[in-house]
């Protein structure tokens, strides 16, 4: 039975063209379904294609092999088809059962007529084959061909033949006439579907699987009743403007979308990038960035095209967009001013004055220092200059370091149950250690070095100055007993300031001592070089955690971390 449908499908379709190309035969489930390459079609034995049941509000199609995205319309590096998109089955999921003046009475639609007074009559009334509806004691009333916004004068004037006064009247139009539509042209299921005499043209679109973006245009949809052209529907009007032409459907009517027009795209900094329809040889450069719709940023645009073979390329400022025409197959790229004019940087901390400063994007910090309001605490020997791209590169690198760790943790082998169980808690605890490390924020800390060189760094946009206040104190922290700040003393060295903060805990690494100065520079001391770097006024000393697992690649790995999250995080982190 299955092959004798197919037969016949075949049959039927080879006349009318719809099998140009290539056509797979799908069985699945004991149904059929000739799935068309070329043309656009989908035929199924256990389903039809339309059905006079009422479209669902769920009916909505999920994306699927068919979906219009961007990705499914690209055509190389070209951008989608400028509305491809909007065919998703919204359209067709709940038909428009409202009605606007401009409706014209169709036989078949069903009024609702009420009269009250010295006759009582509340009937629902379907318009004859001949335009009339029939009232008791009155007689047929013509309503085919009027405007829905006359209808009660209609009526009330036929009934005023009659009954002069004392009667009430009212007339409504409450349900339209169902309809049968022929779909053709280059949609991706041509077809006949059933509808209401007011829903718009893109419901039956919809119906049809929506404009094959490839193929179709979406500026030259064409309302045929018989050979005269009633509506030429140019769907941008709806997709820019969010106007749709009213349109009044009649059984047998045809929508018609005719083959893809002229094009141009555009792509880059706006927030349609697309390919745009044009009628015609040529085209503005205004109209059509118009449609694409440049984002705030963009400054110039860049124009590609391809004459006999050679590429040439124009490249002009936006406000030069009036005398620019194009052609079909010319390529528009929208460009954003690379270089800021300004760039902003903030200072805090120890000064007086402004806290933001927006500078030319060549500045220096020296040309900020030099507008700094500085007070008798500010240590300008201690500046410390904050960037967010040395904080990001400081994140990728700590996480790059944790990753391999956490690789090294899992791949480690156990020879027996018990080294196993060992190897597992161990695990368990590092992890914990990685996730919490994971959570700390680099602080994009720059070391400057001599005064020098510290006022002709360059500026990034974003950058933040911190002034820090004089101090005559030294802070001890980490692996101490009593963590705790000290009076700083000339003739103190590390491990007198250790002392003085209990000395070391018993998970303390004497070996890992940091000496971290006031303006972010680290010097790493230890036992039998303590006495080598003394302490300044504002330094902080970090002692660092002893990483007491039992694998030594393990245990170098975490003290390589530990020192890195000291350095990067000012956070000094344990298992």
């Amino acid at each position: 039975m299955t092959g004798w449908v197919t037969k016949r499908l075949v049959a039927m379709l080879l006349p009318l063209g719809l099998l140009a190309g290539t056509a797979t035969l799908a069985l699945l489930t004991g149904t059929a379904t000739l799935t068309l390459l070329a043309g656009t079609a989908a035929l199924a034995q256990d389903k039809p294609a339309d059905t006079d049941e009422a479209p669902r509000e769920d009916a909505v199609r999920s994306p699927g092999p068919d979906a219009v995205t961007p990705e499914t319309l690209a055509n190389g590096d070209q951008p989608p088809v400028f509305g491809g998109r909007i065919f998703t089955g919204a359209f067709s999921a709940q038909p428009f059962s409202g009605f606007n003046p401009d409706y014209q009475i169709m036989i078949g639609d069903q009024l609702r007529v009420q009269l009250w007074g010295a006759v009582e009559f509340n009937e629902l009334l379907s318009v004859d084959a001949q335009g009339n509806i029939f009232l008791p004691r009155i007689g047929p009333v013509r309503v085919a061909g009027i405007r829905n916004d006359r209808l009660t004068a209609v009526v009330e004037g036929r009934v005023r033949q009659v009954y002069r006064q004392q009667v009430g009247i009212y007339a409504n139009l409450e349900s339209a006439q169902p309809v049968s539509v022929l779909v053709s042209g280059f949609v991706r299921r041509p077809g006949m579907y059933r509808g209401l005499s007011s829903d718009s043209v893109l419901y039956f679109l919809d119906r049809a699987g929506g404009i094959d973006p490839n193929r179709g245009s979406f500026i030259d949809v064409r309302v045929q009743r018989g050979a005269p052209l009633r509506h030429k529907v140019n769907l941008y009007d709806f997709l820019l403007k969010g106007i749709l032409p009213p349109i009044q459907f009649a059984d047998g009517d045809s929508v018609h979308v005719g083959p893809i027009a002229n094009s141009v795209s555009v792509s880059g900094a706006v927030n349609n990038a697309a390919r745009f329809e044009f009628t015609g040889d040529t085209i503005t450069a205004k109209q059509v960035i118009g449609w694409a719709s440049p984002r705030p940023e963009a400054t110039h645009f860049r124009v590609r095209r391809n004459n006999a073979g050679e590429t040439t390329a124009e490249f002009l400022p936006l406000i030069a967009l009036d005398p620019v025409v194009l052609k079909p197959g010319d390529r528009v790229t929208i460009i954003p001013e690379d270089r800021p004019q300004t760039i902003v940087v903030a200072v805090s901390g120890e000064h007086e004055g402004v806290q933001e400063f927006a500078v030319p994007p060549n500045s220096r910090l020296g040309d900020i220092i030099d507008q700094l309001s500085l007070n008798e605490r500010s240590d300008l020997a201690s500046i410390q200059l904050f960037r967010k791209s040395v904080k990001e590169r400081q994140r990728a690198l700590l996480h790059q370091s944790l990753d391999r760790l956490e690789h090294e943790v899992w791949a480690s082998r156990s020879r027996t149950d018990e080294e196993a169980a060992l190897r597992l808690k161990e695990a368990e605890l590092i992890q914990g250690f990685i996730q919490r490390a994971r959570l700390l924020e680099p602080q994009g800390l720059v070391v400057l070095g001599d005064s020098v060189s510290t006022r002709e760094l360059y500026l990034d946009d974003g950058d933040i100055i911190f002034i820090p206040a004089k101090s005559n104190l030294v802070t001890v922290a980490g692996e101490v007993m009593f963590p705790t700040a000290v009076a700083w003393r000339a003739d103190a060295g590390v491990e007198d300031y250790i002392t003085k903060a209990g000395g070391f805990t018993r998970t303390a690494d004497t070996g890992d001592v940091l000496l971290r100065r006031a303006n972010g520079e680290i010097d790493k001391v230890g036992v039998g070089g303590f006495g080598a770097t003394a302490p300044r006024p504002g330094d902080e000393i970090m002692v660092l955690p002893e990483p007491n697992v039992k694998n030594l690649q393990l245990g170098k790995a975490l003290a390589e971390i530990l020192f890195q999250l000291a350095v990067t995080t000012s956070v000094i982190l344990g298992l």
